[in-house]
C-alpha cells in the first residue's frame, strides 16, 4: 500500500511539475522548438468581454487556443507520435499510412492499389463509373473546341508510388469489385482518341528492370524523385509529335547524391508525420543531376498551361520548366495559379480572363496521377468548356437563376446561419458554381450529346483579335499611349481596337498621339504625314 501511494504521490508531483513548466514556457517563452510541419488555421487569442463570456464564446475559444498554444507544445506532440511509430506503425495523420520495412504513403496510394479508394468519393463503381464517363466525354469535347483555335489538349498521368512499390505496403486484402480510375479513364481515352500518357506501366517497367541507379520514389515521400525529369523529357516528346514541331532538347549532366534544395521535397510525409527523431532510409537511392536545355533555328518553344497536382511541381524542381515553356502558367488544382520565372509568382484562377488564356496558349495539359483522377479534372473541363461555348449573358442569367433558387431553399439557408450578407453572397455563388458544374449539360442543353458542341462563346473573335494585336509589339506600345491619352483601362482601348478591326473601321494605331519633349501630348495623323 505504502509503495502504491508513493507512485501515485511522485506521479502527482511530477503531472504539477510539468503543468507548471508547461505554463511558464507558455508564459515567457524560454526555448524556441521546430515547428511543426502541415497545415494549421490559428485560432486568435479570445478577448474577454460581457458579452463573449455570458455566450460562453469566450470559453469555447479559448479551449481552442490553448490546444495550440500551451508549452513545450511542439516536442510533447513530437514525442507522443514517436511513442505511437515505435510501438503501434500508425500515426495521429490520418492521411498518412505506415508502411512495412519503415515505408512511408499517403492514405490514397495505399487505398488505389488495394482498390478501394473511389468509395472516399463515391457509393459505388456504378456512380463513379458514370461520373469517370462523363468527364471522360467532357475532356473529348474540349479537345476538339480548343483544336479550332490551334491549342492541344492531353493528359499526363504521373506514376503511382503503391503500384511501383507494393513490397513495402501495409498488408490488406485486394477488393475485386470495384474499378481503378486510371485504368478506366486510360481505356476510354483509347476509345476517344484522345492523347495521354500513363507514366506507371512505364516506371513498373523501368523498376523491374533495375536499370537506374536511383530510387524512382522516395521511401518516406509521396512524390517522385528524379525520375520526374526523365517523364519531362518523355513528356516534351510527345507534346512535339501532337503538333509535329520541334521543342527544346534536354541534357542530363553526371548524377550526384541530392541536393539540399531537392532534398526538401523528397521526404515530405515524414515530415508531415512530425516525429521525434529521423527514419531510416535504407531504401533511398537518391541523387539528381543539372539538367540543361539547348534550342536552335528549328526550335520552338510554346506557351503552356499546366493544370494539375503537385507532382508537377517535382518537375520543375530538376528541369526549368519555365524556361522551356515561356510564358506558362501552373494552375494548382485548378485553383491557384504561379507564373512567371521558377513558377514565384501568384494569382488565382477565377482572377484571369480565362477565355483569353485558353486561347492564347498552345497546349493544355491536364496533369494528374491515378489516385487523383477519381476527382476527375478539378473542375477544370466543365469550366473551359462553359467558357468556350456559352456567351457571358447567358452564363450570368443561369448563375441567377440557381442562387436565386437556393435563397428559397430552407435547408440551405439553415446551413448559412449566422453569415453575413457578404458571406452568404459568396456562398451562394459558390454552391450555385459547384452545382452547374456538375450538372453541365443539364444547364447548358447546347453542351448535350454526343457531338462536339456547335455553340461558342461571342467573345471569342475579339478575343482572337486582341491576340492579333498582341503579336504586334509597336502596336501595342501606340495603343498604351493611346490609353493615356485618352485616360482609359489600357484593357478596354484593347478591346476598342480589337472591334475596329474586326469590323473594318479606323484603327487607333493609325492615329496615335505622341509625346513632345514638354510631356505634352499631340495628335498625329499617320496619314497626313505620309502625304
Amino acid at each position: 500500500m505504502k509503495k502504491n501511494s508513493f507512485i501515485k504521490g511522485l506521479f502527482f508531483v511530477l503531472t504539477m511539475a510539468l503543468l507548471f513548466a508547461s505554463a511558464i514556457q507558455q508564459w515567457k517563452q524560454f526555448w524556441t522548438f521546430k515547428p511543426l510541419k502541415g497545415v494549421f488555421v490559428a485560432t486568435p487569442k479570445p478577448e474577454l468581454t460581457l458579452e463573449t463570456y455570458s455566450t460562453a464564446q469566450f470559453q469555447s475559444q479559448l479551449e481552442s487556443y490553448l490546444k495550440e498554444n500551451f508549452g513545450f507544445r511542439e516536442p510533447l506532440i513530437r514525442l507522443y507520435n514517436q511513442f505511437l511509430y515505435d510501438f503501434f506503425k500508425t500515426s495521429t495523420n490520418k492521411d498518412i499510412i505506415m508502411g512495412r520495412h519503415n515505408w512511408l504513403y499517403f492514405i490514397q496510394h495505399v487505398n488505389e492499389y488495394y482498390g478501394t479508394e473511389i468509395y472516399r468519393w463515391y457509393d459505388s463503381s456504378e456512380e463513379a463509373c458514370e461520373r469517370f464517363d462523363r468527364e471522360a466525354q467532357r475532356m473529348w469535347k474540349l479537345r476538339a473546341v480548343l483544336k479550332e483555335y490551334g491549342v492541344d489538349f492531353l493528359v499526363f498521368m504521373a506514376p503511382q508510388k503503391g503500384f511501383l512499390y507494393p513490397e513495402h505496403l501495409p498488408k490488406r486484402e485486394k477488393d475485386t469489385t470495384t474499378v481503378s480510375a486510371r485504368e478506366y479513364f486510360s481505356a476510354k481515352f483509347d476509345e476517344y482518341g484522345f492523347p495521354y500518357i500513363e507514366m506507371t506501366k512505364w516506371f513498373q517497367g523501368i523498376k523491374e528492370a533495375d536499370t537506374l541507379s536511383y530510387s524512382l520514389f522516395p521511401q518516406t515521400g509521396a512524390h517522385w524523385g528524379f525520375s520526374a525529369a526523365l517523364a519531362t523529357d518523355s513528356l516534351m516528346r510527345f507534346m512535339a509529335d501532337l503538333k509535329g514541331i520541334s521543342l527544346p532538347k534536354l541534357h542530363f549532366g553526371p548524377l550526384h547524391e541530392s541536393s539540399e534544395a531537392t532534398l526538401k521535397g523528397d521526404h515530405d510525409i515524414e515530415k508531415l508525420a512530425n516525429l521525434m527523431r529521423p527514419i531510416r532510409h535504407d531504401y533511398d537511392r537518391l541523387m539528381d543531376a543539372e539538367v540543361t536545355f539547348t534550342v536552335d533555328s528549328t526550335t520552338t518553344q510554346p506557351s503552356a498551361i499546366f493544370i494539375g497536382t503537385s507532382f508537377l511541381q517535382r518537375m520543375y524542381y530538376y528541369v526549368p520548366f519555365s524556361e522551356i515553356f515561356p510564358g506558362s502558367q501552373y494552375w494548382y488544382y485548378n485553383s491557384t495559379v504561379y507564373y512567371g520565372k521558377d513558377y514565384k509568382r501568384m494569382t488565382m484562377v477565377g482572377e484571369l480572363d480565362e477565355l483569353s488564356q485558353l486561347l492564347e496558349t498552345d497546349y493544355v495539359v491536364w496533369f494528374t496521377e491515378g489516385d487523383q483522377m477519381c476527382k476527375a479534372s478539378f473542375g477544370f473541363a466543365e469550366s473551359a468548356l462553359m467558357t468556350l461555348c456559352v456567351s457571358k449573358d447567358r452564363k450570368g442569367e443561369v448563375f441567377g437563376q440557381v442562387m436565386d433558387s437556393l435563397r428559397s431553399d430552407p435547408a440551405f439557408l439553415e446551413s448559412c446561419g449566422g453569415m453575413t450578407e457578404v458571406q452568404l453572397g459568396a456562398k451562394l455563388w459558390s454552391t450555385a458554381h459547384e452545382l452547374i458544374l456538375q450538372h453541365l449539360e443539364q444547364f447548358f442543353p447546347e453542351l448535350a450529346g454526343d457531338s462536339i458542341p456547335t455553340a461558342r462563346n461571342p467573345r471569342i473573335p475579339e478575343a482572337l483579335a486582341i491576340m492579333q494585336i498582341k503579336k504586334d509589339p509597336d502596336w501595342v506600345v501606340k495603343l498604351r499611349c493611346q490609353a493615356t491619352y485618352q485616360s482609359l483601362p489600357f484593357d478596354q482601348i484593347m478591346s476598342i481596337e480589337a472591334q475596329n478591326l474586326l469590323n473594318n473601321r479606323a484603327l487607333l494605331r493609325d492615329n496615335t498621339p505622341t509625346i513632345s519633349l514638354h510631356g505634352k501630348f499631340h495628335r498625329r495623323d499617320d496619314k497626313k504625314n505620309d502625304q
